[in-house]
């Protein structure tokens, strides 16, 4: 005889229940990835200000806090200098009259307002109180805005005086661009000043490949982040190998070294090193710059825990019986038992390299060898500073490091979790 069907398991949650279950992993899914998702907003605010601040030009970069919000007239707030900023509005042929409605406010309260006329190309010019240049500008100054006070209502005696500086801000009036955004004014002579080369006629050269340039700059961090990220991380590899799989005297003091290192602050090594550099002639070279960074503490550590736990000591013996020398073990047998480690101290190193500042600063001299983040430390000027072409610079430096993780997060991932779970 046949059995009757047997009912689903969770036939009797498709009423009130299920739709709670429902809520519940809802609720779950936005209490885990919603603060996720905004601290991921956060983490790309100063991404965003510098790109947008890699395209503004020196003469609005700190009016606005992301992209350029002029319109045609920028107030400066405190004296009231009405200058002409985004000639886009201006037009062509014939003339044009702009009414605008200024605003003074003290302690947040509107003490004055004044409506002026600006012309352009105005024939009458009685009848505007400011008139624009037919050869304008970004920076044209047109005049100073003056505003008398609005008399204020009878107060007691006892009454406290109205503090803070008076500002001027525009009311109505100002033609603006797009969203509010003065698109006119963007620019990418930021960059382009990035490979520029003044030649000794005067004139200015415009190259990637220049001994001044951002573009030399670049060729030597990415030499230097590439020779020292893979040299350190095979003195690194050699020293942990050496550390977990052989036996000979001194091997626990040398451990006990390699720890006491981990916990000497970097600062505290850059006299000694230095001097030590100049000994052996070594200062003003790159070669200054990379052997110390072979075979870091932090890397023989990581490379010996790592041997201990990954790679099996019969296996090595077992080579040994074959025949293999202990370079062949080393990096047919070993290594790649220990990829995900050496693929994250590589990235790791290449990184740390890349960013360096202090150690190329204080080791090399000439200009031509600088990296990139020494090189735009000098763009900062002695007399003034020319905050757009800095930003620019710092786009350009870390554009390769972005476009390296970005090609490789898969793999770098994939190679981290690899290791984690065994067989």
């Amino acid at each position: 005889m046949q059995s009757p069907p047997k009912k689903r398991a969770d036939a009797g949650t498709s009423g009130p229940a299920r739709r709670k279950g429902i809520l519940r992993a809802t609720f779950t899914k936005l209490a885990l990835y919603g603060p996720l998702t905004v601290f991921a907003l956060i983490t790309l605010v100063p991404f965003a200000y510098l790109a947008c601040s890699a395209v503004k030009p020196q003469s609005v970069f700190f009016n606005s806090r992301f992209l350029p919000t002029d319109g045609l007239f920028h107030l400066d707030k405190n004296s009231g200098d009405l200058t002409v900023v985004d000639l886009s509005h201006l037009p062509d042929t014939g003339p044009a009259t702009y009414t605008l409605s200024i605003t003074m406010k003290q302690a947040g309260d509107i003490v004055g307002q004044r409506d002026i006329k600006v012309g352009f190309r105005t024939p009458d010019t009685d009848a505007v109180d400011f008139v624009i240049p037919e050869d304008a500008a970004i920076g044209t100054e047109v005049g100073a805005i003056e505003i008398a006070r609005t008399p204020e209502p009878d107060q007691d005696a006892d009454a406290a005086p109205r503090r803070g500086v008076a500002q001027y801000a525009f009311a109505s009036g100002n033609p603006r661009g797009f969203l509010g955004i003065a698109w006119n004014l963007l620019t990418l002579d930021n960059f382009k000043n990035l490979f520029r080369e003044r030649l000794p006629d005067g004139t200015d050269r415009y190259s990637f490949f220049n001994n001044t340039g951002i573009g030399r700059a670049i060729i030597n961090s990415f030499f230097f982040a590439s020779v020292s990220s893979v040299l350190g991380v095979l003195g690194a590899a050699m020293g942990g190998y050496a550390l977990s799989k052989f036996q000979f005297r001194g091997r626990n003091t040398i451990d006990w070294l390699v720890l006491a290192a981990l916990v000497i602050p970097g600062a505290v090594l850059i006299a000694p090193g230095y001097q030590v550099l100049y000994w052996l002639g070594l200062l003003d070279s790159y070669a200054g710059l990379i052997l110390p960074a072979v075979a870091p503490a932090f890397g023989v550590f990581l490379f010996r825990q790592s041997m201990r736990n990954s790679v099996p000591t019969e296996l090595i013996e077992a080579a040994r019986i074959d025949g293999c020398g202990e370079l062949r073990i080393f990096f047919t047998i070993a290594m790649p038992m220990v990829r995900p480690m050496a693929g994250a101290l590589l990235l790791f190193g290449f990184l740390g390299a890349w960013n360096n500042f202090l150690t190329p600063q204080i080791v090399l001299s000439t200009p031509e060898k600088y990296p990139l983040a020494v090189f735009i430390s000098q763009l900062k000027g002695v007399y003034n500073t020319d905050y757009g072409l800095i930003m620019a610079g710092t786009l350009v430096a870390i554009a390769p490091i972005l476009a390296l993780f970005l090609l490789l997060q898969k793999e770098f991932i994939s190679g981290l979790t690899s290791g984690a779970v065994k067989g």
